[in-house]
């Protein structure tokens, strides 16, 4: 048998003061602080930004190929047209998904982000509605010989 314990009463009347120290590992207000060497070695230079072209052509390559990759996955289209444009451990994922899945909607491309890493690579964000909910697919794609391929996918 438990016995039940009476709540302390609340407390009335002001808070206490409490001070805030500042940790040794802060940098002081409006310095600018970026270290110039760690334990591993020194910090490479800042990658330089992508020219606005290059990260233009980037999205409309990716939403293009996940378009057509969720039309792969409603059985819409062939999985053969993506064999262009996705590595065959990207077919494998599609496959998988799409023989897992019963089709009550079409799939749709709702949002996209991309993120340009490296020369070369592209990272992809995307928010997806498949089957009456709201799903999350990243994919990385990256650039070889003047065309992009979706090298790594996973849909959440």
């Amino acid at each position: 048998m438990t016995t039940l314990q009476a709540l302390p009463e609340p407390r009335t009347g002001p808070l206490p003061v409490v001070l805030v120290r500042r940790s040794r590992y802060e940098p002081e207000p409006g310095a600018n602080w970026a270290p110039q060497e760690t334990a591993a070695g020194p910090v490479p230079a800042a990658v330089p930004p992508v020219p606005p072209d290059q990260h233009a052509e980037a999205h409309q390559r990716a939403a293009a190929a996940l378009r057509l990759a969720l039309e792969v996955l409603d059985g819409r289209r062939a999985e053969a047209h993506l064999a262009d444009i996705a590595a065959p451990a990207v077919l494998r994922y599609w496959r998988a998904a799409r023989d897992q899945r019963r089709m009550r909607s079409p799939a749709q491309l709702k949002a996209m982000r991309v993120c340009l890493p490296a020369p070369g690579a592209a990272e992809v964000a995307a928010v997806c509605a498949i089957d009456g909910r709201v799903r999350a697919l990243a994919a990385r794609f990256e650039r070889r010989g003047g065309r992009w391929r979706c090298t790594a996918v996973r849909l959440g």
